[in-house]
């Protein structure tokens, strides 16, 4: 140990001698003997001077740390600063992220509320709140009119219908089936199960919120009511110069549509030899009632009217007042009618088939007198199947829409049937007339000018 103190021991080149008694036994070193001690020699001295130079160093440190302990709390007391503001920046930092996204999140809540209060069902859910309030007043909302849009009704007409639908039943709203367009729709109000009224919408101030979400105000673009209570247009057709009243009010000239009716169509031939006065369109707007309709001709008789969904037909009627076929008319009407039947089935007397019976009640020239013509010279008539009449030869008789366009002519439904027995096959069959005719004054007697069959039934007894 005392010689580790003293620091590192030099090699000594020199080698060692022994004793002559060891020397005779083992020769002198040989230079690789030697060099190879030397080497050992050498070597655990540089070990013990490494070992040496260690412990000073270790000396030294421990001496710096003795003497040097003030600088090494500066040096611990400035990591704990720099640690500190790394973390209260770090928080700042956190606190500031936090306090953007509440920002972001309350304005994303708010936009999502705004956006889902901008449809239109909820402008649509306090409307219906209000209407219910109007009715319960016993009015209707300013943008609907109070009173009828017809001069032919009460001014409270629409307003009672309204009342009266409502009373007693929930408002409820669904969007119209022709309802498409996002930014105009079309809300239907309900009582119960009916509808009311109708309300269009219209989108205004549209907005861009969120950068995605569109929001808008409403307005209102229409408002009507609905239903038959509450307003529905009505037709009249009648012929120039006849006088017409509805509920009595006396109907205008303002009424008319300037249409002209399809009853003229059965008028064709008789304005060859009669004049026909124009039947002529009206249109009566908004009665919330099905009305009562008068007509009356130019002498001032009311004629009969019959009614065809909303529209009034003037001089149809089944026996109501001003309508009834005066008797002489229906006899020769039925007359003329059965003559033409038994014509059509070979079952007139006379020559060529019956012509001349038939011929007096057709106009010379017209139409149906070269029907007759043509029929009683022609080949068909000569098919047609041997047969006998029944007894009586006709049955189930009417004669009804009775209609005067002028003192020269009328028009009227008849109906009957006429039973035949097929001597050939001896089957029986009903030849069957369901038609309208047209009768003009000609010469000063009925002719038949035309006809238009109704229905088809029967059956023509030909081979």
């Amino acid at each position: 140990m005392s010689d580790q103190r003293r620091g590192p021991v030099l090699p000594d080149a020199t080698p060692i001698r022994r004793s002559s008694s060891s020397s005779q036994r083992r020769p002198s070193y040989s230079s690789g003997s030697s060099s190879r001690s030397s080497q050992r020699t050498s070597s655990r001295s540089y070990e013990s001077s490494r070992s040496s130079s260690r412990r000073s160093s270790d000396y030294g440190r421990s001496s710096d740390r003795r003497y040097s302990g003030n600088g090494g709390n500066k040096k611990k007391k400035r990591r704990f600063k720099s640690s500190f503001y790394f973390l209260a920046g770090l928080a700042v930092y956190a606190l500031i992220l936090l306090i953007l996204c509440a920002i972001f999140l309350g304005y994303a809540d708010r936009s999502l509320k705004k956006f889902e209060k901008s449809q239109s069902t909820y402008y649509m859910d306090d409307y219906v709140k209000n209407f219910r309030a109007s009715l319960d007043a016993g009015t209707l909302p300013a943008e609907y009119s109070m009173g009828s849009s017809s001069a032919f009704e009460p001014a409270d007409k629409k307003l009672q219908g309204v009342l009266a639908a409502a009373n007693g039943k929930e408002l409820t709203y669904e969007k119209d089936g022709s309802s498409y367009n996002t930014e105009e729709p079309i809300y239907n109000i309900l009582a119960g199960d009916q509808p009311i009224a109708q309300i269009q919408l219209e989108a205004t101030n549209a907005r861009v919120v969120f950068a995605i979400l569109t929001v808008m105000d409403w307005e209102i673009k229409d408002a009507k009511l609905l239903g038959g209570e509450t307003g529905s247009d009505y037709y009249i057709n009648a012929p120039e110069g006849y006088s017409i009243t509805v509920n009595g009010v006396p109907v205008g000239s303002e009424y008319k549509t300037g249409k002209v009716s399809d009853s003229n169509k059965l008028l064709v031939n008789a304005k060859e030899y009669v004049n026909i006065p124009e039947t002529v369109e009206y249109m009566i707007p908004g009665l919330t009632e099905e009305p009562v309709v008068a007509i009356r001709d130019e002498s001032g008789q009311e004629v009969g009217v019959s009614k065809d969904g909303n529209t009034y037909i003037a001089g149809v009627a089944d026996g109501s007042a001003g309508g009834t076929m005066p008797a002489d008319l229906e006899e020769t009407a039925l007359e003329i009618a059965k003559t033409w039947s038994l014509f059509m089935t070979d079952d007139l007397s006379g020559g060529n088939h019956g012509l001349k019976t038939v011929q007096q009640y057709l106009i010379p020239g017209s139409a149906y007198d070269e029907m007759a013509k043509g029929w009683a010279g022609g080949i068909d008539i000569t098919f047609t199947s041997a047969h006998t009449l029944g007894n009586p030869a006709f049955k189930n008789i009417a004669v009804t829409n009775y209609v005067r366009y002028t003192e020269d002519c009328f028009s009227c439904h008849i109906y009957f049937d006429k039973p035949m027995h097929l001597t050939r096959t001896g089957a029986d069959i009903v030849d069957t007339t369901d038609s309208d005719y047209v009768f003009v004054k000609y010469e000063g007697k009925w002719c038949l000018v035309d006809m238009t069959a109704s229905q088809q039934s029967g059956e023509q007894p030909t081979e």
